[in-house]
């Protein structure tokens, strides 16, 4: 369970160690390096979940974060929930309906040395990465730049990965990847904003005093 929820929090991570390895696209180099060296980065996402297995198409609203491997994802509809990873924990939490009621429920994890070896090979950039990531495609769509990629590790639960920069600006416009099961998660991004002040507040989360906190 730990693997698999930090495989979704490191996906910008994984997508940007992808863009990294590509070797002779400066554009590609540029895009990684900007989102790499920026103190605070802040932008929407719209993700939308295809299940295969149950037939369905969900969508989510939220806002991203992201500062030096942490990261914070604050979702908003079609429920509010949040995603906060600090470097070395993980904290899931579901605000239940206000109509409803009931305690806040959190669910926390510390990420240990072997969960590393498999996850945050994401993080690693710059290190050996063309032998984690194998390239199969990439092509110029107008503004865009469109590259398929295949992770090399199988410990990994994204099987498969693609993704759109821009290089005018040097953004990450969507990311789209298969799990092992069979979901197909795709990422939109706007209002994206590089800034140049990290807010640490961001990436520290302390349970309510009355939540219902378990261990991932």
């Amino acid at each position: 369970m730990l693997r698999s929820t930090l495989s979704l929090v490191l996906t910008f991570l994984f997508s940007l160690s992808a863009m990294a390895a590509v070797t002779g696209n400066g554009a590609l180099q540029k895009v990684a390096k900007k989102y790499r060296t920026t103190k605070l980065v802040e932008m929407n996402v719209e993700k939308t979940v295809k299940s295969e297995l149950l037939g369905k198409e969900t969508k989510y609203d939220g806002k991203i974060y992201l500062a030096n491997g942490k990261f914070r994802w604050e979702n908003t509809k079609p429920e509010e929930t949040l995603l906060v990873f600090d470097g070395k924990t993980i904290w899931s939490v579901q605000v239940p309906p206000k109509e409803f009621g009931g305690a806040v429920q959190v669910a926390k994890g510390v990420v240990d040395k072997k969960t590393k070896s498999h996850i945050l090979i994401s993080s690693l950039l710059g290190e050996d990465l063309n032998k984690n990531f194998k390239i199969l495609k990439e092509e110029k769509d107008g503004e865009l730049v469109n590259i398929e990629v295949q992770p090399l590790n199988g410990g990994l639960t994204v099987k498969s990965l693609k993704l759109t920069v821009k290089p005018k600006d040097n953004t990450l416009q969507t990311i789209s990847y298969l799990d092992d099961i069979g979901n197909l998660t795709t990422m939109k991004f706007s209002d994206v904003k590089f800034l140049k002040k990290e807010n640490k507040k961001l990436f520290k989360y302390q349970p309510p005093k009355d939540a219902q906190v378990t261990d991932l």
